[in-house]
């Protein structure tokens, strides 16, 4: 693994002291940051002071990553290696190649070490996020990656001519290939949805004790930290088939067509789930909510200019993400045929080469972000834990959109909370986690932070009763278990039901804390369910959900699951019953 040194650098006590005093105040885009990376003062994500940007809207002010204090201060992911599970990594890119280790990773095409796309124009979507993890910086060349010193390799299950089978594939990409031994962070910019039905919506207990004991055990027994997308389904349910189990009725009550938890992996205990936002600090509009998130990172929008396509919907114009693109005007994001804005071409006079784009977004974009951030605390502290990782980094996030309101009923009960405070004082949001993630703040923690120590896990706990389902709080289902001896702070809780009901789509669930914080697991009228047009997503019985509201809580005492019919009319018979409730929580 290779590690850069800087000559006559300050020691790092003194860069983190610095670093951390920016915290206070940006820095203006000065001239010899743009002559070091000469696109790198049009990407908002890392130093935003509401400049003109790709896309006609400007960013707002201080809705950044709050990292390039950090990059001044040579604090850039040095010896960490980052492992880009994607499409493939052009390996080659002039902007990425000094960092591309030596062995660059996987090919699951045919089988070797290269993972560069053989199909670039189909196949560019490891390329941009890579670049956004890790570009390299000040070398007077494009864009400037989060952790710009860090190590990249690849790996490409999602290739579009990508051999074997697919949960092999991550398997290998996560834990069981010889490339990952020297892996620290793994992001993975991907997701099950109804479009991807070879990924599973469903694991069994067994298959969660396989994964979380295989990822615990990389880097050394410290565990690699799982970075992946929460998914881009807010109002999207498009399919394979060219179907969209989205209705219009999910999309006008805004609580989300898929949940983030409905990919089992996003609530692995070991994974950071994140979402995105726009630059103005609000969610962007494709990002998936729920329980399962931990941390946000920048996903913006399209970044298109009305100069270059007139016409198109206000939010087109709102800036995106600015990175690396696979090489040449030909193919990939960036190609004479799609162009967008003045980036976009060999036209350009910003950069004319078509290797870099302003188009990038999705919660794919912002997942590289907190991968690069994650680089940047083991850099800082390479006996971090996974779960040292993890409890940084929300507890040291920005929260943003403060005043977020709930989505409620048209009976004015809440659907979908705005933020929660919970009985720890832990600020917690369905849409957003703990919040964006603060690179400064979240490496001075890092650098003298005492480990979570042992983990105290309850284990699955389950109960198992007949509970008629209501259509008020009153007549809400319960199940309850009592916890006794849990954790004194609690990290994430998973837990799994099972109802029989005519119309699930219309259940919300709730789980309630033994402090009594309550956090929607699953709201009503989303996608998912049945009894809507026809549509069967059924969640009859649902293995692992999570939630990550009860964060450093005291996990001992009653435990509930309150499930109620929120379309049922006033006064009816209930269509259905709760009939299994289990749950683990996890802590320390």
């Amino acid at each position: 693994m290779k590690r850069h040194t800087q000559r006559n650098a300050p020691p790092r006590s003194a860069r983190l002291a610095l670093a951390t005093a920016l915290v206070l105040g940006s820095l203006a885009v000065t001239a010899q940051a743009q002559q070091a990376d000469p696109l790198a003062g049009r990407q908002w994500h890392l130093l935003n002071t509401g400049q003109a940007v790709l896309g006609d809207t400007l960013p707002v002010a201080g809705n950044d990553l709050n990292v390039d204090g950090l990059f001044r201060n040579g604090i850039r992911g040095q010896g960490v290696t980052i492992a880009i599970v994607d499409d493939g990594l052009q390996i080659a890119h002039p902007d990425l190649a000094a960092n591309v280790a030596a062995v660059a990773g996987k090919n699951f095409a045919n089988q070797s070490n290269n993972p560069s796309p053989s199909n670039p124009d189909r196949d560019n979507h490891g390329t941009m996020v890579g670049g956004i993890a890790g570009a390299v910086g000040a070398n007077n060349l494009g864009v400037r990656g989060v952790a710009s010193a860090a190590t990249l390799k690849g790996f490409n299950f999602l290739a579009s001519n990508a051999q074997g089978n697919s949960n092999s594939n991550i398997e290998y990409s996560w834990w069981d290939g010889a490339e990952v031994a020297d892996v620290g962070v793994f992001n993975n910019s991907w997701g099950s949805s109804p479009g991807n039905p070879n990924l599973p919506l469903a694991y069994s207990q067994n298959d969660i004790t396989a994964y979380e004991q295989a990822m615990s055990g990389t880097r050394g027994g410290r565990g690699g930290i799982y970075v992946k997308a929460a998914g881009n389904n807010h109002n999207n349910g498009a399919r394979s088939d060219g179907t969209d189990i989205c209705s219009a009725d999910t999309k006008n009550r805004n609580t989300g067509c898929i949940p983030a938890g409905r990919d089992p992996r996003n609530n692995l205990f070991n994974v950071i789930t994140v979402a995105a936002v726009r630059a103005d600090g609000v969610r962007s509009s494709y990002s998936s909510t729920g329980s399962a998130l931990w941390v946000s990172g920048f996903g913006g929008e399209n970044g298109w200019q009305r100069q270059v396509v007139p016409g198109q919907l206000a939010i087109r114009y709102d800036p995106a993400i600015l990175t690396t693109d696979v090489t040449g005007c030909a193919q990939g994001s960036n190609k004479n045929t799609s162009l967008r804005n003045t980036l976009d071409g060999d036209q350009s006079a910003i950069d004319s080469t078509c290797n870099y784009t302003g188009k990038m977004n999705g919660t794919s974009a912002a997942t590289p972000m907190v991968s690069g951030v994650a680089a940047l605390l083991l850099e800082t502290n390479p006996n971090l834990s996974y779960r040292d990782v993890k409890y940084i980094l929300a507890t040291t996030a920005t929260r943003n959109d403060p005043n977020r309101a709930a989505v409620t009923h048209s009976d004015g009960r809440v659907l979908v909370p705005g933020w929660t405070v919970n009985a720890a004082g832990r600020a917690y949001s369905n849409w957003y986690g703990f919040g964006v993630v603060n690179a400064a703040r979240a490496v001075e923690v890092a650098e003298n932070f005492q480990s979570l120590g042992a983990l105290v896990d309850s284990g699955w706990r389950n109960t198992t009763r007949t509970v008629a389902i209501g259509n008020t709080s009153a007549a809400a289902a319960r199940l309850t278990f009592q916890l006794a001896n849990g954790a004194r702070n609690i990290e994430s809780v998973q837990l799994g039901f099972r109802v029989n009901h005519s119309n699930t789509r219309q259940l919300q669930f709730v789980l309630v804390s033994p402090s009594g914080t309550r956090s929607v697991v699953q709201p009503a009228f989303t996608a998912i369910g049945s009894g809507l047009n026809g549509v069967q997503r059924n969640f009859t019985n649902w293995d692992l959900l999570s939630s990550n509201a009860f964060l450093d809580e005291n996990a001992t005492g009653t435990w509930t699951l309150e499930v109620t019919d929120l379309g049922q009319a006033a006064n009816a018979a209930s269509r259905g019953n709760l009939e299994f409730f289990k749950i683990r929580v996890l802590g320390h």
